[in-house]
């Protein structure tokens, strides 16, 4: 089966590069699209000629690079929840142009019709679902917290597993077979309060995507879904704010320039204190608290237009505790992520990305009391650390073909625990834990071509890798 994948694929990829291509001379329009009163690099931008199914669609760092004609064109700058853009240019050599486009303005009435919209762009990749954070915002509120999950639950061949619950079934697989990805760090427990609301703060995003299905060879480790999530770069040109009270939590977004237009930062938070408004009422011998609290943060910084760096972070945690009379018990679980990336454009067609990443998931559960005469303790703890370093690349190469490739590789560090204690005074017991070190790496190599005007194929390859002590194994 695996040699029949390699044949077909190669088959594809060559029919792709000997198609038949425009005898006429080209050259490359490149560029970054941002927000016009923030500076906010767009994702997911829509770039195309009118009257025609050319076009592309800016990246992940909101870079875009199309190959046209020497012509006199124009092009449309097309995004939900913004004013279209347009640029009349004469191509006679290839050239940069960054473009700002701005939102809508609200309008008095809105008026809905039944005609249909042909996109200018069709997209390639089927089963995909991209949120526009603005429309995250509009949604009703439970205990006036807006929650991406709950969003995710109501599109289609997504089911959640509970009528309150956060985890997520997609096309039948487990919630443990998503790959939740924040700012390029893997999420190994998207939840609070115990799967009622989600990790994620919706005033922090940038963007939000959904795979569901035929995921392209860059994603790997994972069976039924890719949720991939970016957090905004922060206002590069003056500093805004925005805070909410809630019934269980508030938050604060806070972001704005350190340099205009060259270094920004993006700080959010929130926090629910129904264990600081229920202290007082309660004995300190028979008591139940709760809390968790979010932080995030981000500072972007532009060295030139070819090289752009950011450093981004996550610390959330969730705590619950009771005390009844002599036995106290104690849960809490939480993730921290870390992500340095350099964004470098070594030309109009190519592009690269170099990040690496530290993720880390805890949860611990401990009770510890007496009974009678003795004492006892349960003590039970997990913990995941990652460590990974990856480079992607993306080229330009025509206007027929998008090529990627890159490669990444990541040191897990597992910790299982496991504990349980009678008299505890008799004999003093040290905890050794073992950590269970491991290695997963991939290579993976696509490409996005138009075979004919009406025919697009992404064919790719990927190559993982998984070593624990002497034994390897590949796929």
């Amino acid at each position: 089966m695996t040699v029949r994948l390699l044949i077909i694929t190669s088959i594809l990829l060559i029919a792709g590069y000997l198609a038949p291509l425009s005898a006429q001379d080209t050259h490359t329009i490149s560029g970054y699209v941002k927000e016009q009163h923030s500076g906010e690099l767009l994702v997911g931008v829509n770039i195309y000629l009118p009257g025609t199914t050319t076009g592309t669609t800016t990246n992940k760092y909101g870079f875009y690079s199309i190959s046209l004609p020497a012509d006199s064109i124009e092009l449309v700058y097309s995004f939900v929840g913004y004013q279209p853009a347009q640029r009349r240019i004469f191509l006679h050599a290839d050239t940069t142009l960054d473009v700002d486009i701005s939102s809508k303005a609200e309008l008095e009435t809105v008026e809905i019709s039944g005609q249909r919209y042909d996109k200018p762009t069709r997209k390639l990749q089927m089963s995909s679902v991209k949120l526009p954070v603005e429309d995250v915002k509009k949604v009703p509120a439970l205990l006036g917290e807006r929650d991406v999950m709950k969003i995710l639950q109501l599109m289609p061949g997504v089911q959640s597993s509970s009528e309150s619950n956060n985890g997520f079934y997609v096309r039948g697989g487990g919630p443990d077979q998503n790959l939740i990805i924040l700012d390029g760090a893997t999420v190994y427990n998207a939840n609070h309060l115990f799967g009622f609301f989600s990790i994620f703060n919706g005033d922090a995003l940038k963007s939000i995507e959904l795979i569901k299905g035929g995921f392209p060879a860059r994603y790997g480790g994972r069976l039924s879904s890719v949720l991939d999530i970016t957090m905004k770069d922060g206002n590069k040109r003056k500093i805004t704010g925005e805070a909410g009270i809630g019934l269980i939590a508030s938050r604060l977004v806070l972001e704005g320039p350190i340099k205009k237009d060259t270094t920004s930062f993006l700080i959010s938070g929130r926090r629910t204190y129904f264990d600081i408004l229920s202290r007082p009422f309660l004995p300190d011998d028979e008591r139940a608290e709760y809390f968790f609290y979010d932080l995030n943060g981000r500072i972007s910084h532009s060295f030139n237009r070819n090289n752009k760096l950011y450093i981004s972070g996550y610390m959330g945690k969730d705590r619950f505790s009771t005390v009844y009379q002599s036995t106290e018990a104690k849960m809490n679980w939480g993730n921290q992520t870390a992500t340095l990336r350099w964004n470098h454009l070594f030309n109009n067609r190519l592009f690269s990305n170099t990040s690496l990443v530290y993720t880390r998931y805890n949860l611990n559960i401990r009770e510890f009391g007496s009974y009678g005469p003795g004492d006892y303790e349960l003590a039970y703890s997990s913990g995941i650390k990652d460590y990974t370093l990856k480079y992607d690349m993306q080229y330009h190469s025509s206007k027929q073909h998008i090529f990627r490739a890159g490669i990444s590789t990541t040191y897990h560090l597992f910790k299982p625990s496991a504990l349980v204690l009678e008299n505890t005074y008799l004999e003093p017991y040290v905890k050794d834990t073992k950590e269970v070190p491991t290695l997963e790496s991939a290579l993976y190599v696509e490409d996005e071509f138009r075979l004919w005007e009406h025919l697009r194929i992404n064919a790719g390859i990927r190559l993982s890798h998984f070593k624990h002590e002497t034994k390897s194994y590949f796929n």
